[in-house]
């Protein structure tokens, strides 16, 4: 059975997704010192080129496309930052943490147990070493400044998002 090519074009985010899950995965395995968040970035990047160049291949260049690649990279995109969510849950949300701590302890922990683990003091030094360390913050005079502006890009491009389609700028309004 031959797909019509009308349809194929609906099949190009899922595909640029695939590229962008098999990348990321692929490059986190090879490469274990290039770190979570650029593998991420990296697969990102692999499954947007794959739906750009899927979709001016099957338009052949033509402007006539220019709505349906449009659509289709901003779909791609939309597919790839849940992707990222779905990714950073598992690693750095506290409640999945807490329950994997609870399920590799066998015999449950206490409370006190508990708060040692999560001390809200350490989870912040962690999260400064993290940012010092991807350069993402610096330290200057003694004070924490942004270095490199990516995840404030990001935040401020979600912000943005949000504010589009929720009308709000977040989930405080």
């Amino acid at each position: 059975m031959l797909i019509p090519e009308s349809a194929i074009h609906f099949l190009i985010p899922v595909l640029g997704l695939a590229v962008n899950v098999f990348i990321q995965l692929l490059s986190v395995r090879l490469f274990p010192g290039l770190g979570i968040l650029k593998s991420v970035f990296t697969g990102f990047t692999a499954g947007g080129l794959s739906v750009l160049s899927a979709e001016i291949y099957l338009s052949g260049g033509g402007i006539d496309y220019l709505p349906m690649i449009i659509a289709n990279i901003i779909i791609y995109g939309s597919l790839g930052y849940c992707y990222f969510h779905f990714i950073n849950l598992g690693i750095t949300a506290r409640r999945i943490r807490v329950l994997r701590e609870l399920y590799a302890a066998g015999g449950g922990l206490s409370l006190n147990e508990l708060l040692k683990r999560y001390n809200a003091g350490d989870m912040i030094s962690k999260r400064l070493d993290r940012l010092l360390g991807s350069g993402q913050i610096v330290c200057r005079d003694d004070k924490y400044h942004i270095g490199k502006p990516v995840m404030l890009l990001m935040s401020k491009t979600i912000v943005a998002m949000k504010l589009i389609i929720l009308g709000e700028k977040s989930e405080f309004d």
